[in-house]
């Protein structure tokens, strides 16, 4: 559980603040608040603290000097600005003096929560980060990447955040690059990054931030006009020999348009498992398929037996699709089975297993014939036995499993949860999340949104009722989950689910 501080010199903040969220349900824990910004330096110098949430403007010292303290005496320490429009200035100041991210007082629940979330999710990898890449990697800037890359900040505050750091957002293109590596020695990243950097001087407007210590996200626009992806990509392969260790670069499409960047993320992120196979690059702009194929691949393994499913495959995988669509084919279906399997985070090893034995050459169709049916056996084979682990959790992660798909309740928390069951809220996120590999916040938003999406693709239900049903409180807060979650908005979803359905495939539906 991470320790947070709060500061504010208006008492009612402070109540607020700790009332607005499930903050155990974020693996946080709020183990001091104050209205003395005094006090709280004091409480930092002698107490682990992972989190400070401060306000700018106090009597007895300003958030900026607290922040400047605060920084020296923990470097790694987490920081949330709480401002108003009127002192903008103070929070592009503090912004340079290490705050992370801000929040705009009256504060939304649900931007504090995504926040909480946000820095909950990463404080495990910022020490690693920190320690291998030193404090710049944790700087607005690489924070402001993640965001953009992602898609999770509203237009009005995504344009404040890049007026303050100075980018261009008028350019023609913008391509997302995924640098990977499976070598837990992060240093050869490191060196990778600094020759990237390099590179781009003169010619590239290039934004970068580490995801993980071995995983480098890279927006990249060619100043010039739309860049050669396939030349910059042979220019990786010819400076190979500068790295002493194996990486995959996965290069997603390249979009006209800076709020479409999120898109060019999603395609390339969906491929870094072959940083566990040979492969050196892959471009993404190369995996394009007929709508009727991608239908027929993105069918559910939990719905579909697997037989039937790799009869609807083997149905329109056939020798007449030429070689690029053979290996979109490919590697649509082994993306498409990982994630089902949430691969990243278990990484099972027939699975490693199978990612080494891809077959190499497309002209050999009976051979990735027969390497998919394979493939997907031990996918159906591994979904069963997580259903069956899944069936013999702790009698308490199974109540809480069971509360969260009562989706219509918008007052579920671990708080409460916990309370029912006589157990303390730390303790049973802690058993949550060792028993699912989920924290509990996260695990609640996600069966929501595949709840909601079911709706979306199966009735006509109004978006209101749908965001009710599910068990959301806001609808904005949703559409921001739902496209982030998706890659579309909801509407947009139905539209493309309902294009989609073809005869002997969604018959059901």
């Amino acid at each position: 559980m991470y320790h947070a501080v709060i500061v504010d010199d208006e008492p009612f903040v402070l109540e607020g603040l700790k009332a607005a969220i499930d903050w155990e349900g974020s693996n946080f824990e709020i183990v001091y608040a104050d209205t003395s910004p005094v006090s709280v330096l004091s409480y930092i110098k002698q107490h682990p603290v992972d989190l400070l949430i401060t306000d700018i403007s106090m009597p007895e010292m300003s958030g900026l000097d607290l922040i400047s303290e605060a920084k020296a005496v923990n470097s790694l320490l987490s920081v949330l600005v709480l401002s108003a429009y009127d002192n903008f200035e103070y929070v592009r100041t503090a912004l340079r003096n290490g705050a992370e991210n801000y929040l705009l007082k009256p504060l939304d629940p649900n931007e504090l929560l995504e926040s909480i979330r946000s820095i909950a999710e990463h404080l495990q990898e910022r020490t690693q980060l920190s320690n291998t890449y030193g404090s710049t990697m944790l700087t607005f800037r690489s924070l402001f990447t993640e965001n953009w890359v992602k898609g999770t900040l509203g237009t009005e505050d995504f344009l404040t955040r890049a007026e303050l750091l100075g980018i261009n957002l008028s350019l023609n293109n913008y391509t997302v690059l995924l640098f990977s590596s499976t070598d837990t020695d992060a240093k050869g990243m490191a060196m990778l990054f600094d020759w990237l950097l390099s590179i781009c001087i003169g010619r590239f407007q290039s934004h970068f931030y580490f995801e993980t210590p071995t995983c480098l996200v890279c927006i990249l626009s060619d100043i010039r006009g739309t860049p050669d992806m396939a030349a910059f990509a042979g220019m990786l392969r010819q400076s190979r020999q500068l790295f002493p260790f194996h990486y995959f670069v996965s290069v997603g499409n390249t979009v006209d348009n800076y709020e479409d960047v999120s898109d060019s993320y999603r395609n390339a992120h969906g491929y870094l498992f072959l940083r566990h196979t040979g492969m050196q690059e892959l471009l993404c702009t190369t995996l394009l398929l007929p709508l009727q194929i991608h239908t027929v691949i993105e069918q559910s393994f939990s719905s579909v037996p697997k037989e039937e499913y790799i009869q609807h495959l083997l149905a329109v995988f056939t020798p007449s699709l030429d070689l690029r669509q053979r290996m979109a084919v490919q590697l649509t279906v082994l993306n498409h089975g990982l994630s089902q399997l949430h691969f990243e985070q278990n990484m099972q090893p027939q699975l490693m297993e199978k990612l080494k034995s891809i077959p190499p050459n497309a002209r050999h169709f009976n051979e990735m014939a027969a390497f998919l049916r394979d493939f997907i056996s031990v996918c159906y084979a591994l979904l069963k036995e997580h259903q069956s682990v899944q069936s013999s959790y702790f009698p308490c992660v199974d109540a809480v499993i069971q509360a969260v798909h009562e989706f219509s309740n918008k007052d579920i928390s671990l708080k409460t949860l916990a309370s029912q069951l006589n157990m303390h809220p730390s303790y049973l996120g802690n058993v949550f999340h060792q028993q699912t590999g989920f924290y509990f916040n996260d695990y609640l938003n996600e069966e929501r949104l595949k709840y909601a999406a079911g709706l979306l693709e199966n009735t006509s239900l109004k978006m209101k009722e749908i965001v009710d049903r599910a068990g959301f409180s806001s609808q904005t807060y949703f559409n921001r989950l739902f496209k982030r979650k998706f890659g579309v908005s909801p509407l947009a979803y139905r539209r493309e689910m309902r294009s989609r359905q073809i005869p002997g495939v969604n018959a059901e539906k």
